[in-house]
């Protein structure tokens, strides 16, 4: 195989000649810009043509893999890196065009890239894009024509040899969006959020443990209000010795670490409290600038590229100099999201029967002519079921799918977290036909987080995927003071619903209309339960007025 290279602006190379995929595009995009306090990604690409090779002869594949990959490494050198899928149909560009989001659905690794013998190196990088290829195949339906480009960067972090033994991890990852439809009636949704995290950015994207989120990112509410708890407890580190093998798992290669493993004198910088991480000196202080130049960066590509999208950045300090240190940001990725009307909409007609009417939703339109429904009691519903819960979901969704239906799905607390204390995980495709999803499950009091008190009124207490949740006070004013913040914006499955408008909301029971008859005839092992409308119902969501409607119309 001979391989064509195209040299891009912004130190971007193309190998072969296919599509770099949405990732890649993202990155092409970004590399050309010049953003504040943003230094440029060093990006090789490995275009689809690479994974059309893997497909007709993987031992060729290895070969030419093997020449190209082998350049890289040395020109990156011995610094940790990432290999990350690209597909066709991620990232939300496709042919050129913004097109629907498919965020986190595909392997990636990091790699610490120094085993002594650079060979070792080399075929744990071209194993990985592999294992990437192999994944993705197994994934895709039968006919697709989606393909599969390899992004490679390198890592810029922190080498930390902690009590656990060597690691390296971001100073600090985050997820930023320029629009944020799940804004507070007092927030103006356009000044966005980010959801940040000490460590890698799998803490950021994934929903394993409660991390900090700025929202707005303009004018974030004090810490000291938002009253966040313990801050952050853990973080994720690549984890230095796993250099040699690579058996296919994405974070077999991470450590997840409780921050006391951390280094106290550096995260002391980012604000701590109780011995945990708050981040409030680069939130609330704008320590390094921090706050006030991810403004500008956001503000910049709003102007330069699109009004709605999503970065993935890493933000890091040069910790060897004692005074007047500098500080860096490096986009890893961009996501174009769509734009939607947001209209006002009028409100249903004759109303034959009112199923759901709620006041805290995301997402906005109108669902139309939907006939079924499925639930998942949480008076049935354990963490022990999850593994079963999980299939059966993925199973309806896909017979939804194959039969072109949507559909409406009411689950027990934060749907997709990676914590089955707090609900049931799903990656997105497993409930890709669902047209709206309603949480029920938190407790009466509407808190966002699991609590460790027992028993509530609908039998279990659970997380809730809602950055705001308002609690007690006696006025407005108070409420606002009373927020707790436990936000998952950002993470991969959030991305996915609001970049597909699937409506997304969560039922309070002691305050909103629901009808019982959702958890009618439920299947006595899992707690499910597969209902067809009487008459087909519409889901009006207006994110304009926090409400959201299920009804059936005369």
């Amino acid at each position: 195989m001979c391989v064509a290279v195209e040299e891009m602006e912004g130190d971007v190379r193309i190998y072969g000649s296919g599509s770099p995929g949405g990732k890649g595009e993202g990155l092409i995009r970004i590399n050309r810009l010049t953003l504040p306090k943003v230094r440029r990604l060093a990006t090789r690409i490995l275009s689809a043509e690479f994974y059309e090779l893997f497909l007709k002869d993987a031992e060729a594949f290895r070969a030419s893999a093997r020449a190209v990959v082998r350049s890289i490494l040395k020109e990156f050198g011995e610094i940790p890196i990432g290999v990350r899928s690209s597909a066709t149909n991620e990232s939300g560009r496709k042919s050129g065009k913004a097109d629907s989001v498919h965020a986190g659905e595909n392997a990636t690794f990091m790699l610490p890239n120094n085993h002594p013998d650079p060979e070792v190196r080399l075929s744990q990088a071209v194993l990985a894009v592999a294992h990437i290829y192999e994944d993705f195949r197994r994934k895709q339906p039968p006919g697709s024509q989606e393909k599969m480009g390899i992004v490679l960067n390198p890592v810029p972090g922190i080498f930390d040899d902690t009590m656990a033994g060597p690691v390296y991890y971001p100073y600090i990852s985050g997820v930023a969006s320029s629009f944020f439809p799940h804004a507070l009636k007092n927030q103006n949704p356009w000044e966005g959020f980010a959801r940040i995290a000490f460590g890698h950015g799998y803490a950021a994207v994934l929903d394993d443990f409660p991390v900090i989120s700025m929202a707005t990112i303009r004018n974030p509410i004090p810490i000291d209000l938002l009253r966040i708890g313990k801050g952050q407890e853990y973080f994720y580190a690549l984890d230095m010795t796993r250099n040699a093998e690579l058996k296919g798992e994405e974070l077999e290669t991470m450590k997840k670490l409780h921050v006391r493993f951390a280094n106290f004198h550096k995260i002391r910088m980012l604000g701590i409290q109780h011995n945990l991480i708050t981040i409030e000196e680069l939130v609330q202080k704008d320590h390094f600038a921090f706050r006030t130049n991810l403004v500008e960066i956001m503000e910049t590509i709003s102007r330069r590229i699109a009004r709605h999208f999503q970065i993935e950045f890493v933000f890091n300090v040069d910790f060897s100099r004692k005074s007047d240190r500098e500080s860096a940001f490096h986009i890893v990725q961009l996501t174009e999201l769509p734009e939607l009307d947001y209209h006002a909409l009028s409100a249903p007609g004759n109303i034959r029967r009112n199923y759901l009417d709620i006041s805290n939703s995301q997402g906005h339109g109108i669902a139309a002519n939907i006939e079924r429904a499925v639930a998942v009691s949480p008076f049935l519903y354990s963490p022990e079921k999850q593994a079963v819960v999980r299939e059966r979901i993925s199973r309806i969704n896909s017979d939804m799918r194959k039969r072109g239906e949507r559909y409406i799905l009411i689950v027990p607390g934060r749907l997709g977290s990676k914590n089955p204390e707090w609900g049931i995980f799903v990656d997105y495709r497993d409930v890709d036909q669902a047209a709206a999803i309603f949480e029920y499950g938190v407790d009466v009091a509407g808190r966002s987080e699991p609590l460790p008190e027992e028993g509530s009124l609908t039998g279990g207490i659970y997380g809730s995927h809602f950055l705001y949740v308002l609690q007690g006070g006696f006025d407005e004013d108070q409420k606002k003071l009373a927020t707790r913040m436990y936000g998952t914006q950002g993470t991969h499955f959030l991305t996915n619903l609001m970049g597909h408008n699937v409506f997304y909301g969560y039922v309070t029971p002691q305050q909103d209309a629901f009808d019982p008859w959702f958890f009618s005839s439920p299947d006595p092992e899992t707690g499910i339960s597969i209902l067809k409308f009487p008459e087909p119902v519409s889901v009006y969501a207006d994110s304009l007025n926090q409400r959201c409607r299920v009804v059936s119309e005369k």
